[in-house]
């Protein structure tokens, strides 16, 4: 029961991040002459640091193959948060070469697991 709590907590975590980070992101283009066309790549840079982090969460509690759980992890974070996207907007994800956006903070969660089977406590 321990294992579940620690990864809801490292979900959750995560969440709260994006949003932190996402709100972050739009105070910012709002107020800066920050591009607002550009709002793919900072969501994605946003993603790419929250996927790190649940990498990092998750491979310091599992403390085994970082690279295989910081990319499991990150794909079902990525899920659960197009799920909300999909009942919030009404709309799909469109499958083809859009998905590939997807597999950079895929590679960051991987990174993450490794970071965080190697930290010490």
């Amino acid at each position: 029961m321990e294992t579940v709590w620690k990864n809801l907590k490292g979900f959750l975590y995560s969440f709260l991040l994006f949003i932190l980070m996402t709100l972050l992101i739009s105070v910012v283009v709002k107020l800066t002459p920050a591009p607002e066309g550009w709002a793919l790549y900072y969501m994605i840079g946003v993603l790419c640091i929250s996927c790190l982090f649940l990498g990092t969460y998750i491979g310091n509690h599992i403390k085994k193959r970082g690279f295989v759980y910081g990319a499991l992890y990150s794909i079902i974070f990525m899920l659960i948060l197009s799920a909300f996207y999909m009942l919030a907007f009404s709309t799909g994800i469109d499958m083809g070469w859009g998905l590939i956006k997807y597999l950079i903070p895929t590679l960051f969660g991987s990174v993450g697991g490794m970071i965080g089977v190697n930290i010490k406590n």
